[in-house]
């Protein structure tokens, strides 16, 4: 059994967005930095909590390709994390069907 988070907050579910939104990719930290739109420090927290809850696996990578460049740690759900992940983006950003456009008020009427 994982633990779930304390908090949730938004960048929370920003990156647990970003995480599942390919769920067959490893994603690096600066990837989801990119994608999610927040700060480093905020990502990489959030991915060393999800990591302890067990929502997480996490490698760093052989080498780096580029002399001058550090070697990147990819993130990737586990399967109990993608449930749970799934099961917490649905219950705080539900999908909403969409909306039959409507006149703004005040227009047409």
């Amino acid at each position: 059994m994982v633990d779930r988070p304390e908090r949730i907050t938004q960048p929370l579910l920003d990156v647990i967005r970003a995480l599942l939104a390919d769920q067959d990719l490893e994603l690096h930290g600066y990837a989801i930095v990119k994608e999610t739109r927040r700060t480093g420090p905020t990502v990489y927290k959030i991915l060393e909590r999800l990591s302890a809850m067990g929502w997480l696996e996490a490698r760093w990578e052989d080498r780096a390709d580029e002399p001058n460049r550090p070697r990147r740690r990819f993130y990737r759900l586990t399967t109990d994390g993608r449930v749970e992940a799934a099961a917490l983006l649905a219950q705080r950003r539900p999908v909403r069907p969409s909306a039959s456009p409507r006149p703004a008020l005040g227009h047409g009427q």
